[in-house]
C-alpha cells in the first residue's frame, strides 16, 4: 500500500505571514489538525494544534527572564496569542512523504520521530497529507479486512 493510495488530497495550506488567530480559525473551520506551511508553493513548515497550543506559553528562555510575567493564565493566553504568526509557532523540521512511498516507511517515520503528520510532496510543493490516525486505519484495516 502507497502514500497516494490513503493521502486526503482536500487539505489547507497556510503562508508563514498568517495570523496564529486566523490559522487557529481556519484548522477548526476545516475540522482538521494539521496544515502545511508554503512559500512560493514550497514547503516550509507544517503547522499542528500542538504548535498552536505550544504558542500559548513561554519559552523557558521567556519565562527564566520575567517569571512573573507568566502567573496570570487569562491574561497570558490573550498576550501570547496577539501578534504572533504561522511562522513564529510552526514545525520547521519536516519529515515528508512522496505519493508512491510505501505506507508502513511513513508510518515507522512517525514512530521513531513522534509526529502525527506527514506531508506528501511532489517537486517541493505539498499535493497530500497523512495522519497517523489515516495510516494506523489503513494498515489496521487491510489486515484486519476491516472496512
Amino acid at each position: 500500500m502507497l502514500v497516494k493510495d490513503i493521502m486526503v488530497t482536500d487539505f489547507v495550506t497556510l503562508v508563514p505571514d498568517l495570523s496564529w488567530r486566523e490559522a487557529a480559525r481556519l484548522l477548526l473551520e476545516r475540522k482538521t489538525s494539521s496544515a502545511p506551511v508554503v512559500e512560493n508553493n514550497r514547503l516550509v513548515g507544517i503547522l499542528s494544534e500542538k504548535d498552536l497550543f505550544r504558542g500559548l506559553f513561554p519559552s523557558h528562555a521567556e519565562w527564566a527572564g520575567m517569571p512573573h510575567g507568566f502567573l496570570d493564565f487569562e491574561e497570558m493566553e490573550t498576550v501570547r496569542m496577539d501578534g504572533r504568526t504561522v511562522g513564529d509557532v510552526m514545525s520547521r523540521r519536516i519529515i515528508s512523504a512522496r505519493p508512491d512511498t510505501p505506507v508502513l516507511k511513513v508510518g515507522a517515520q512517525m514512530v521513531a520521530s513522534g509526529i502525527h503528520h506527514v506531508p506528501v510532496v511532489e517537486d517541493g510543493a505539498p499535493v497530500g497529507l497523512v495522519s497517523r490516525g489515516t495510516i494506523y486505519r489503513a494498515i489496521l484495516g487491510h489486515s484486519f479486512e476491516v472496512a
